[in-house]
């Protein structure tokens, strides 16, 4: 979650987006606040709230990051939620009456879920600034004032696109204002995945023919009919599968999540440095963790799935291969055979003597 698609200050009774994608809120029933507490919008009615309408950039976020500071004070204590901010049919983050945090976000089922905190974590009268974040997988994260609060592993994603009525900050994304926030916002920000920033972070500037294999690879696909639109569609596409099949191999279990997590970055570590065992090693792990923990139904499905995403590619996936491979990015080999050892080892099964031939649910 590294790109940077809203960020507001609220003041001068304006809600500029600072992010460079112009994702600028509409305010609504605010008051400007005076000191102490400006910059800031105060909020007093319950049709209170800042608007964001969606746009491109809050399309298929994949993963999220949501953001802010707030000082809440309702007359006579907590009584009901308190939203900071939320992008509808997509994530939440907000206060509950017993003063917990609670962020969540639309999940692969289409339910919301998340994390909650500990009762009693927001205070009133002071400020705070709350976030909630989610890995694109499973894993939902909640902190105050940069402090961790609560974890879940049980929000299957990837996080999905903000809906028809945008992003609601201190409101409902709903015309009701049943969850209106109470006092004072200043300022709220909202990261997404990006894939081809995640991307370009791995390229060797120094690789000679990266450009020109580039342009090559472009050229022969324009030739072809292939645009840019579906490139995007059919990435994007590949990527959601890679997120989801991640969630279920985690299969909503802390310690296979963390183990998950670790194994990826072994993985990018030894990429970067160029190591081909460890690069192999990790890659075996994270398929011992999937047999163990996938059915073989979903293994099939998830197998099925990728063959579709596949064959619709313009190109044999040799060819994209080959595009890797010049752009330098080739250092690390892939052992198929070494792989497929340690795999075997590691979960016991055997082929053709016998033993069952897909994952198994211990």
């Amino acid at each position: 979650m590294n790109r940077l698609v809203v960020h507001h200050i609220y003041s001068g009774g304006i809600a500029c987006d600072l992010s460079g994608y112009r994702n600028h809120g509409v305010p609504y029933e605010v008051s400007e606040a005076s000191a102490p507490y400006a910059p800031a919008f105060g909020y007093s009615s319950p049709d209170s709230r800042v608007i964001v309408p969606p746009s491109q950039s809050l399309q298929d976020l994949l993963a999220v990051r949501a953001v802010a500071e707030f000082y809440l004070d309702p007359a006579g204590g907590l009584s009901r939620r308190y939203n900071l901010i939320e992008g509808h049919l997509c994530f939440a983050l907000f206060v509950n009456p017993d003063g917990s945090l609670s962020g969540t976000i639309v999940d692969a089922d289409g339910q919301w879920a998340g994390a909650q905190s500990a009762p009693h974590l927001v205070s009133t009268g002071q400020w705070h600034q709350a976030e909630l974040r989610h890995d694109g997988v499973n894993q939902c994260s909640l902190y105050l004032d940069s402090v961790p609060v609560a974890t879940s592993y049980a929000a299957n994603g990837p996080v999905g696109s903000v809906g028809p009525n945008g992003i609601a900050v201190g409101h409902w994304p709903e015309p009701s204002g049943q969850y209106t926030f109470t006092g004072y916002l200043r300022q709220t920000w909202v990261y997404k995945y990006d894939p081809a920033l995640a991307a370009k972070g791995l390229l060797d500037p120094c690789c000679p023919g990266s450009r020109a294999a580039l342009d090559d690879m472009a050229e022969t696909l324009r030739e072809m009919g292939y645009t840019r639109e579906k490139a995007q569609a059919q990435g994007m596409a590949l990527i959601k599968l890679g997120l989801s099949a991640a969630a279920q191999a985690r299969a909503n279990q802390p310690a296979a999540s963390q183990q998950q997590v670790a194994f990826s970055a072994q993985a990018l570590a030894a990429f970067r440095a160029g190591d081909s065992n460890a690069y192999n090693n990790a890659l075996a792990q994270m398929a011992i963790m999937a047999m163990n923990n996938l059915s073989p139904a979903q293994v099939q499905q998830l197998q099925s799935q990728e063959q579709e995403l596949v064959s619709a590619l313009p190109l044999p996936i040799k060819e994209f291969q080959n595009l890797i491979s010049k752009m330098c990015l080739g250092k690390v080999k892939l052992n198929p055979a070494m792989v497929f050892n340690t795999v075997i080892q590691g979960t016991g099964t055997t082929f053709g003597g016998g033993g069952p031939a897909g994952g198994s649910n211990p």
